[in-house]
């Protein structure tokens, strides 16, 4: 899975936010504010990536626990599956 291509990051008065652009501005309809995990989440997935990698990756960065770090990707996803930014294959 990755994230719509479609999106920059960008810092907007001390606030880090996600920007649809093109076709999925289109789609999505204003910005999404991203918090340091959410941030760190949204760059990995610029590239493909799987919920394990995702936690791993989140454990390798943070000082968190397995299930926090698994709770907090889960999160993330559904999150962005509701908006339907994300990029699955079948």
């Amino acid at each position: 899975m990755r994230i719509l291509n479609e999106f920059c990051v960008r810092e907007v008065m001390d606030e880090v936010v996600a920007i649809p652009t093109g076709e999925a501005a289109k789609k999505f309809y204003g910005i999404i504010s991203l918090d340091p995990v959410s941030r760190f989440l949204f760059e990995k997935l610029q590239q493909e990536q799987t919920v394990q990698s995702l936690v791993d990756a989140v454990l390798e960065e943070y000082e968190v626990d397995p299930q926090t770090a698994q709770q907090d990707v889960e999160s993330f996803l559904d999150q962005l599956r509701q908006h339907q930014l994300l990029v699955e294959e079948a």
